[in-house]
């Protein structure tokens, strides 16, 4: 199964969109700066548990990266539909997904369903806002970051 492994370093572009985000959706530039540290080795080898490994049907989208856009598409409050969208037309999502400058989605609308079904089944969902939550109460978010979210 394929992991997701986004560059750690800021692009150029992605350090003219940080600044853009100090003040409206935090959160993005949050979770842009510190996936690595929420979806570390262990946190991905949990997901991938969540598949069976006979090889059959199509390979899945890295968990890690279908987590992470659930996680935006909770601070946004989007559709599956309007996700999908978003990981095209939205730099902001595009630059925390690890994908700038896509002009196809990542993932399709039944994938994130289909995720987010396994994500509950397995009791992940839970997992994932856990460790999402005492990443922001280590102080990796400052002050004004969470007044912003």
């Amino acid at each position: 199964m394929e992991r997701w492994s986004p560059p750690v370093e800021l692009s150029r572009q992605e350090q003219a969109l940080m600044k853009r985000l100090t003040r409206v959706r935090a959160l993005f530039g949050f979770l842009r700066l510190h996936r690595r540290e929420l979806f570390d080795e262990t946190f991905q080898e949990q997901l991938e548990g969540m598949y069976r490994t006979t090889g059959a049907g199509e390979p899945p989208h890295p968990p890690a990266l279908m987590c992470m856009v659930t996680l935006l598409q909770g601070d946004v409050g989007a559709s599956d539909a309007e996700a999908v969208e978003l990981a095209v037309v939205d730099l902001r999502w595009q630059r925390v997904l690890g994908c700038l400058g896509a002009d196809t989605p990542p993932f399709s609308q039944g994938a994130l369903q289909a995720f987010r079904e396994r994500m509950v089944a397995h009791e992940m969902d839970r997992m994932l806002l856990e460790r999402t939550v005492a990443l922001v109460r280590s102080g990796a978010m400052t002050e004004g970051e969470r007044r912003a979210v």
